[in-house]
């Protein structure tokens, strides 16, 4: 069936971390099962990372949505680089 996927941005300051929440990041397909929905990042951030909170500096290359609803997913901020903005897909 057909997916939506929700976005708004996160904003994290330099040297910190940024949960990645449902407000952050809601995907739907109408089965109630958030488990199944799993991102995959091909294009990782530059500015940072995106990981496990278990796993403090690990990167991750996929999540689920039910990871992110459990709010176990963030992004970190770990250049010294000035930049307004980064972004991963």
């Amino acid at each position: 069936g057909d997916i939506a996927v929700f976005t708004k941005p996160l904003r994290v300051l330099k040297g910190k971390q940024g949960y990645i929440t449902t407000d952050v990041l809601l995907a739907l397909d109408g089965t109630d099962k958030p488990e199944e929905l799993l991102y995959v990042i091909t294009s990782p951030p530059q500015a940072g990372q995106i990981e496990y909170v278990s796993y403090p500096g690990t990167p991750i290359t996929s999540f689920s949505q039910m990871d992110v609803a459990r709010q176990i997913v963030c992004y970190i901020h770990n250049t010294k680089a000035v930049i307004p903005e980064d972004t991963f897909r």
